[in-house]
């Protein structure tokens, strides 16, 4: 099964086994709960073609779902969406939990009475968001450097038998569009959103499929509780139980989740309304611009593009805003009716302009990932 997107890629294989109303300032961190406190919008998960192929094709005969993602309380968040009166923030949620949803989606579809085999699913991340993310491929192509939206779901799928876990895939895949959609219709994005997640989701059960069939002659299983331990893990790590953090210079995402920052010799300078890092070696100091981030004691700072930005905690995830700079067009305008008339503020002057080709700054929420310490 294809997915029509501009991009959308999976790994499988073997286990190796609102706006916030006013901008934050820069010397003060955000607190924790700042997403839990917007306004929520519903993402339904339905399918755009017939999934009766996959489903007749299907091993499983019931779909079930262990959600171990860092943040349960959500599955994305849409930032500043423009509407006739004033931008906003919404956290997206779907109508109950994550796991019983996902379920119940999959088990309408893809179940098939008489299968051989239970699926277990173990969400590891599902994140919808419209915070740009850069593709590395598309750097040097100015007109396709940013995507618009974008969903991560990674899973790792077992096949059930006997109460014996067979491990299937890992499916680990980032769909990304540049399809405008924010002014048209209020409901056009999360409408957009639930179609690709269905798709993704319909990847997922086909491949699960074709995968325990190639491989359920093999004779490695584990118990549940081997899975259980493997995914909760990784939240054991010392960032996230610590009652003290450590001041200092965080070199990679390693040294953020030991909470153990490797240079202590350090100073912040605040230059534009920037939070820039300086190391100190002999009684001079350098600007850097590869460290993972730093910690002053009490609060983590996450570095992107040489830039320090305040990071906070909900769940066991970590979270930040960073501002983006984008260019105006008048096609988009154009295209988007809803558009006209709004004023944007220079990035660089902070003016408020209209018209042709303005640049303006826009703030997204970027998630970390507590596996790798990439962004999304």
């Amino acid at each position: 099964m294809k997915n029509p997107f501009l991009l959308t890629f999976y790994l499988v294989g073997l286990f190796p086994f609102a706006p916030i109303r006013a901008q934050i300032p820069v010397s003060a961190a955000p607190q924790e709960d700042l997403l839990s406190a917007l306004p929520s919008v519903t993402i339904r998960i339905k399918a755009s073609h017939d999934l009766a192929h996959t489903a007749n094709n299907s091993l499983f005969s019931h779909f079930e779902v262990i959600d171990e993602r860092p943040d349960t309380a959500r599955i994305g968040v849409h930032t500043n969406m423009k509407t006739f009166r004033r931008p906003y923030d919404r956290q997206l949620v779907f109508d109950q939990s994550a796991a019983p949803a996902v379920a119940a989606w999959l088990n309408n579809h893809f179940s098939r009475p008489g299968a051989p085999y239970t699926a277990l699913i173990v969400l590891r991340a599902l994140w919808l968001s419209d915070a740009r993310y850069i593709r590395e491929d598309l750097v040097r192509d100015p007109d396709r450097r940013f995507e618009k939206t974008h969903i991560r779901l990674k899973a790792e799928v077992y096949a059930v038998k006997d109460n014996r876990y067979l491990p299937v895939i890992r499916f680990d895949t980032l769909q990304a569009t540049k399809k405008m959609t924010y002014y048209a219709s209020l409901q056009a994005p999360y409408s957009d959103w639930g179609k690709n997640l269905a798709s993704i989701l319909a990847d997922l059960a086909d491949s699960s499929s074709s995968v325990t069939a190639r491989r359920q002659n093999g004779d490695r299983r584990i118990s549940l509780e081997d899975i259980r331990q493997f995914n909760t893990s990784r939240f054991k790590a010392p960032i996230g139980i610590d009652t003290t953090l450590t001041r200092g210079v965080y070199n990679s995402f390693e040294e953020f989740r030991n909470n153990a920052p490797s240079i202590r010799d350090f100073e912040v300078k605040v230059e534009d309304d920037r939070r820039i890092l300086y190391t100190r070696e002999a009684g001079n100091s350098y600007y850097t611009h590869d460290a993972w981030g730093y910690c002053d004691g009490k609060d983590v700072y996450i570095m992107r593009d040489g830039v320090l930005y305040s990071a906070w905690r909900e769940g066991k995830a970590f979270y930040f805003y960073r501002d983006i700079i984008s260019r105006v067009n008048p096609p988009d305008a154009e295209k988007n009716p809803a558009a006209k008339g709004i004023s944007m503020q220079s990035a660089t002057s902070g003016d408020s302009v209209s018209g042709r080709h303005a640049d303006y700054k826009r703030r997204y929420v970027y998630s970390v990932d507590m596996d790798t310490g990439n962004v999304y």
